[in-house]
């Protein structure tokens, strides 16, 4: 008898013990720093600012995140290792930015003449997609969650008419990407990779001729408005742009998995919200670029078929380069082709489109 009251008084000890640890590790407040690629002003700055909101509604006021946009901490370029360090807890990305350290990152924000908008997120969330985020930014000590895909990119704004590839010729123009820089210059154009924020004072000095970021409503807010009256598309070299949330690895384990959960629900809810009205956004955006005078022209389907020759002579001489940027070029042409059933099933209502040829790669079936 005594022997099983003093298991029960060891049990009840126990219990009491972890329920009070529960509770204290319930109420601890967790202040976390994030920094951000994108300047305050840029559409792409409420993204982060409805993640962080919903993040410290949802978790009642015990993960509370300070933001700083891009500059008042740290550079643009500066954001990831920022984070990789500890320095931040957290950051705002386009993964692009990141090529230089390894090009699979280039593949990771937009793939020229393939994914569409949908196809990022499809692939993302059903066609091992997030696996290869995890697995590339792991190497950097980082947790990743894609939190918003912008739709199909402007094209090309630029100060003085640039109606057809041959008019690229001589020009100095900010790109973002690789493949888009490859292109560039066997057009015989100069790229050139400029910061954001730095962007809409380039074009109106003249240090820049012309200039592609992202879709009409973000190019509109970086004011690309005021310093362009000529724009040509399609948007081939950003048919989509993936933005996602860094989290240092240390500071991740820190977190209860209530957290945990909190941060990846919010990150899907902002993925949802966010990639939608990048679309709803375009039709006001537009309107106010046709107020402003902007005259839109097109690539031919001739020159279109060119690009995307460039492109994948660009992606299958790189695959060769770097076994990572291959396995991620593998997995987002595999999708293509293996979606490519269904999207012809679906015509004439199907989104994003069919190549007719796809680019050599070794492990691509």
């Amino acid at each position: 008898m005594r022997k099983t009251y003093g298991i029960i008084i060891i049990v009840a000890a126990i219990t009491a013990f972890v329920m009070l640890a529960s509770t204290a590790f319930a109420q601890t407040v967790y202040k976390w720093r994030s920094v951000s690629v994108w300047p305050s002003y840029t559409a792409f700055a409420q993204v982060e600012k409805r993640l962080f909101k919903n993040i410290y509604e949802l978790s009642g006021g015990r993960l509370q995140i300070t933001a700083y946009s891009a500059g008042e901490l740290v550079p643009t370029m500066a954001v990831l290792d920022t984070v990789a360090k500890g320095a931040a807890e957290m950051g705002i990305d386009y993964p692009g930015y990141w090529q230089g350290k390894n090009s699979a990152f280039d593949l990771l924000g937009t793939v020229p003449m393939a994914f569409s908008q949908y196809d990022v997120i499809t692939w993302y969330i059903h066609g091992g997609g997030r696996k290869l985020y995890d697995e590339m930014y792991g190497k950097y000590n980082v947790i990743y969650y894609v939190q918003s895909v912008a739709s199909i990119g402007s094209g090309i704004r630029s100060r003085t008419p640039i109606r057809n590839l041959a008019d690229l010729k001589g020009k100095k123009i900010r790109v973002s990407g690789r493949a888009a820089g490859y292109v560039m210059a066997k057009a015989g154009a100069t790229p050139v990779m400029t910061d954001p924020a730095q962007i809409a004072q380039a074009l109106a000095t003249g240090q820049i001729d012309a200039a592609s970021f992202n879709a009409p409503a973000v190019d509109l807010s970086l004011g690309l408005g005021e310093v362009t009256k000529y724009n040509i598309g399609p948007g081939w070299n950003i048919p989509s742009g993936a933005g996602g949330v860094m989290i240092n690895k240390d500071a991740w384990n820190t977190l209860p998995p209530d957290l945990k959960k909190i941060i990846e629900v919010a990150a899907a809810d902002n993925l949802s919200y966010y990639s939608s009205q990048s679309e709803w956004d375009s039709t006001a955006a537009l309107k106010k670029f046709e107020e402003k005078g902007t005259v839109v022209t097109k690539f031919s389907e001739k020159e279109l078929a060119q690009i995307e020759e460039w492109v994948w002579e660009f992606i299958e001489a790189e695959s060769k380069k770097n076994p990572d940027f291959e396995k991620v070029a593998t997995s987002i042409f595999q999708y293509m082709k293996d979606f490519s059933l269904t999207r012809e099933y679906q015509e004439p209502y199907a989104h994003g489109r069919n190549p007719k040829k796809y680019p050599k790669l070794p492990k691509l079936r």
